[in-house]
């Protein structure tokens, strides 16, 4: 996936890094954004770092966990991610 690539999600952004890990190993994270009145808000580090043999089911694994925090956040808008 394109290091400039991103998901959209219920007017969020899902922006996953992935890095080589070590032999036939990848690990990947996601960032989270919003375009908000005040700018482009960005939540850093949004999911939790997921190692896999290729980098496209790392990238899978850490977008599905972006979701599952956007999902959390739209249905409790006071809950912020650490």
């Amino acid at each position: 996936m394109d290091g400039g690539s991103k998901i959209h999600y219920k007017g969020w952004e899902i922006v996953p890094l992935a890095l080589p890990a070590g032999e036939r190993q990848w690990s990947a994270s996601c960032d989270i954004e919003r375009a908000g009145a005040d700018g482009v808000e960005v939540f850093e580090g949004a999911t939790m770092q997921f190692v896999r043999e290729s980098e496209d089911d790392a990238i899978a694994a850490a977008c599905d966990e972006a979701i599952r925090q956007i999902d959390n956040i739209i249905a409790n808008p006071l809950v912020r991610l650490a």
